[in-house]
């Protein structure tokens, strides 16, 4: 496998922002797609539709929580007064130390997503909306780990298809909810999977979250970065 150059991120909160793991990885060219909200509808639809429009070496993905639901709407404006958008987090996702190159990664979102973890999160702004009432009223654990592992199969099999290498990750723990369905498990190419290992625990292990007590914190973020460098060194055989 050629040097990694270009480099596709995308996930969560737990993979954006100026001490993320993504930018304590030794490669200079990263597009980081992650949302402060982001479910794996967004993670999915997002990365497939990147890949149709520009060329990467190389895909980390780090999976979010299972129960998260997202919508592209047609007009984001309706909500323009809830923080779980992806219009509103892209402009989180920048500081003023950030090297920009080749252009501002942010440029690159899709700017009319609203993510279900605002409903799950008891936000007024967007529970007022009503947008995923009915999805959280129908839908329960099965139905929802059903969708996750479609979703890792589907991108998965694209990235396969247009030849280009990858590594799935999730941000937690929750390898055995996925087994409880094991035809569609038995789908999964685990050698491209890094489960053995989470930030999230790195961080509970060693109390190293930040300063909202949530998310992982700088070492954390270098650990793991260490953790995914390494893994892809010995799959792939390149740093």
């Amino acid at each position: 496998m050629k040097a990694i150059e270009n480099l596709l991120v995308n996930g969560c909160s737990f993979s954006r922002g100026p001490d993320s793991w993504p930018y304590y990885l030794k490669y200079q060219n990263i597009v980081n797609l992650a949302q402060a909200g982001a479910g794996n509808t967004y993670i999915h639809e997002t990365t497939v539709a990147e890949l149709a429009q520009r060329s990467y070496d190389f895909v980390i993905i780090m999976w979010t929580g299972i129960h998260r639901v997202d919508y592209k709407v047609s007009n984001i404006n309706e909500f323009s007064e809830s923080k779980y958008t992806s219009q509103y987090q892209h402009q989180q996702n920048d500081w003023a130390e950030k090297i920009v190159y080749p252009i501002n990664d942010q440029d690159y979102v899709e700017k009319n997503w609203v993510f279900g973890c605002g409903h799950v999160n008891n936000e007024s702004a967007l529970r007022r909306s009503k947008i995923f009432e009915g999805v959280y009223r129908h839908v329960g654990q099965t139905q929802f780990i059903d969708s996750l592992l479609i979703k890792l199969i589907s991108l998965q099999n694209t990235l396969k298809q247009m030849q280009i290498p990858y590594l799935f990750t999730f941000y937690e723990d929750y390898d055995d909810d996925l087994k409880t369905n094991t035809n569609l498990y038995s789908m999964l190419d685990q050698t491209r999977i890094y489960s053995e290992e989470n930030i999230n625990s790195i961080a509970k292990t060693n109390k190293w979250f930040d300063s909202d007590n949530i998310h992982p914190g700088p070492i954390a973020h270098q650990t793991w970065a260490s953790l995914i460098q390494s893994k892809i060194k010995e799959i792939y055989g390149t740093n």
